[in-house]
Order: structure tokens, then sequence, then C-alpha cells
């Protein structure tokens, strides 16, 4: 497939850049090469039907994200997604399936980037978000107000259809969230966006606890040696953590 500058462009518009980037910033290709998906493939909750022994609900819990080259727009680029590992735990409010997806994109005979996603799936309802003792140094803060507008442009420019973004009373009534859920990859790139302008070639980042449309997100950061220390927080509650090296 051709990646498409056209796809860079609506990112950039969500970000509100002024304009969209020469080639593919870090961690953007979640927006890139999207598989059109029939709306008779999909089930309940929006995303692609799935085996059903899983549980009923999806969270993006992290992501391991190696940068070796820049992907550029308007090349012919493939994209191979696999089943790396299905994982089953305990947790404390009943059992999780851990799913771990590997990625990787590839121009020109080489991978340019890989991403190893974990995705865990469950039938809990969603825990009550209770405060944090948050780090206490950052070296930037920016702050970023969420709505239901934002929400659903970011899920139009990366082709997710999870109706836990966009559709209050499925989010309210079937899956006990108190609000649209702020996506976790959304959160990710505000870490990035806020961070200073370096040459990223690994990005991993931890998803702790859910944010909510008409939530003010924080993020913060601090450069370490070889990288950053990144983390959002809202409301005393600490979202993500993340780290960023260069």
């Amino acid at each position: 497939m051709i990646l498409a500058a056209s796809d860079l462009a609506r990112l950039a518009a969500v970000l509100d850049r002024p304009e969209a980037p020469a080639e593919v910033p870090p961690a953007w290709h979640w927006a890139c090469l999207a598989k059109p998906v029939r709306r008779s493939d999909l089930g309940l909750d929006g995303h692609p039907k799935r085996d059903p022994s899983l549980p009923p609900r999806r969270m993006f819990a992290a992501s391991d994200i190696t940068f070796a080259g820049p992907l550029l727009p308007g090349v012919e680029t493939e994209r191979v997604e696999t089943i790396a590992a299905v994982e089953e735990k305990a947790g404390t409010s009943g059992p999780l399936t851990f799913v771990t997806l590997d990625r990787t994109f590839s121009q020109a005979g080489e991978v340019r980037i890989s991403e190893r996603q974990t995705i865990v799936y469950t039938a809990a309802a969603p825990a009550p978000r209770t405060p944090d003792a948050l780090p206490a140094t950052a070296e930037w803060t920016v702050e970023t107000a969420t709505d239901p507008v934002l929400l659903a442009a970011f899920s139009a420019a990366t082709s997710n259809t999870h109706r836990i973004h966009y559709d209050l009373p499925y989010a309210k009534d079937v899956e006990g969230y108190p609000g649209l859920v702020v996506h976790g990859p959304l959160i990710a790139l505000l870490l990035l966006e806020a961070m200073p302008k370096r040459p990223v070639t690994r990005f991993a980042f931890r998803a702790l606890k859910p944010a909510f449309a008409g939530e003010t997100i924080t993020a913060k950061g601090r450069l370490t040696d070889g990288g950053a220390e990144l983390w959002a927080e809202t409301d005393g509650a600490l979202l993500m953590k993340a780290r960023a090296e260069f």
C-alpha cells in the first residue's frame, strides 16, 4: 500500500499542528495504512469481531515502539501484524486476557518501525478512579482540554471504531464508564507532542487509568540520560507513564 500524505494531514489537524509533517513522526503510524472493515464484520463494541471466548471489554494497555528510520508518505509501505502471545492472568477483579500484537512497517525492504502492543480483555466493570502520588518535578507541562469533538476526530484519523470513544450511552450503560473514554494512543501522542523535539529511537508507554471527555490532560516530562521520562495526569490521577529514548 502507498502511505498516504492525507493520513498525516488528518492527524496533524487533530493535534492542531499548522501543517502536515514531511515524514511520519514518532507513533504517527497509528494513523497510517488502516485496513477497511465492513460494518457487518464489526462486533457490538465497534471493533472487528473477535474470538467469542475473549472477555467483552477491550483496553489498550501498553506499547513499545522502536524507530529504525523514517517512514515517508507517497511510498509503497508494507504493514505486517501478528499475534505474538495470548496469556490469561488472575486480576483483583477477575480474570484478564492479555493479547500481544507485533506490528512492523517497512519501506524499500527495510523495517522502519517495530511495535509490540499489549491489549487487555476483561469482563470486570471499570474500577473507580482514585488519586495518586504524582511525580513532583517536571521540566515541561502542557495542558490539553478534551471534548467529544476531539475524541471523534481522533477516532476518525486513526480509524478506531471502538464505541467507548464516541457513543456515550454505550460507554456508560454497556461498559460502565462515567463518560466517553479518551484514547490511550491519543494520550501517548500528547506526551510526545509536549516533549522538546529530539530524534526518538524508542518510545514505550503503559496506560494506568482512563481519562474522560471534558477533562484536561496534563502532559509532563523531564530529560534523563539518553532520553526522557514522560507522564500524563488529570484531576490528581496518574493516567500514563512513558519513556522516550534518543
